[in-house]
């Protein structure tokens, strides 16, 4: 299966104040590596799961060469910044041979609470559904209540995975 129906560029309004959410793009390296500079070391150890070294680089690098065959990612801009900065990712990854993807998020420290990470993972989810896919997955510190709880307004299940690790799954 290759994913092929495209996220249409579009703008939201959350708490009144205007983004656009879209597809990752080459050019976005840059702003994802300062979004991901700009989170704080709490927040990218809970979006890893444990810390990774150089983490903003190896990120931002890897997720502008989604090809759109096996995965996506879809970034949220904010349009009343003077720079236009990304300040939200979702990213995922099917398996390959299956109708399952594996999905990741980070919402930039000083925008969470705001409805954008609920924004992108709906989005998110109405892409999988659009290509076809049976199953999302994503894996949550059991530290990581506001995420747990997303997932489960979203109508994720949740499962204990690990020590520590919760495996939360979308049936689509």
């Amino acid at each position: 299966m290759i994913l092929t129906a495209s996220a249409s560029d579009h703008e939201v309004s959350l708490g009144r104040h205007i983004y656009l959410v879209r597809t990752v793009r080459p050019s976005d390296e840059p702003a994802l590596f300062d979004m991901f500079s700009r989170s704080s070391a709490e927040d990218l150890r809970l979006r890893c799961l444990g810390t990774i070294k150089d983490f903003p680089r190896q990120a931002a690098a890897r997720l502008v060469q989604c090809d759109g065959s096996n995965e996506m990612a879809l970034v949220a801009v904010d349009e009343e910044e003077a720079d236009r900065p990304i300040v939200a990712v979702v990213h995922i990854v099917r398996e390959p041979k299956a109708a399952t993807a594996e999905y990741d998020i980070l919402v930039r420290t000083d925008k969470k609470g705001l409805g954008i990470g609920y924004q992108l993972m709906s989005d998110m989810l109405a892409f999988a559904r659009a290509n076809g896919l049976a199953k999302i997955e994503g894996y949550i510190s059991s530290e990581n209540r506001p995420m747990l709880q997303m997932a489960t307004e979203l109508g994720f299940t949740l499962d204990r995975a690990d020590a520590g690790v919760v495996r939360v799954t979308a049936h689509l």
